[in-house]
C-alpha cells in the first residue's frame, strides 16, 4: 500500500486513506499507523520541533524544572 507524502513546514505528512473510506478495514488503519510511526522515527530533531512545537516546548520546560528541582535538593 503506497501513500503520498507531502512536505509542509519541514515535516512530513502522511495521507491516511483509511480515514476517508466508509468501509475501512482494520488492516488499513494499522498500516497507516505503522507508516506514520516510521515517518516520525525518521524525523530529525529540527523537523520534530517544527512538527510538534508545543510538545517540544513542554518537554523543554519540564526537563528544566526537573533539573532545577534536582539541583536544589
Amino acid at each position: 500500500m503506497e501513500h503520498d507524502h507531502e512536505k509542509t513546514h519541514g515535516a512530513v505528512e502522511v495521507e491516511h486513506t483509511a480515514a476517508f473510506t466508509e468501509k475501512a478495514d482494520i488492516r488499513d488503519f494499522k498500516a497507516d499507523a505503522i507508516e506514520a510511526e516510521n515517518v516520525e522515527h525518521n524525523m530529525t530533531v529540527l523537523q520534530a520541533v517544527k512538527a510538534y512545537p508545543m510538545a517540544s516546548f513542554w518537554a523543554f520546560v519540564f526537563s528544566c524544572l526537573i533539573v532545577s528541582c534536582h539541583c536544589s535538593s
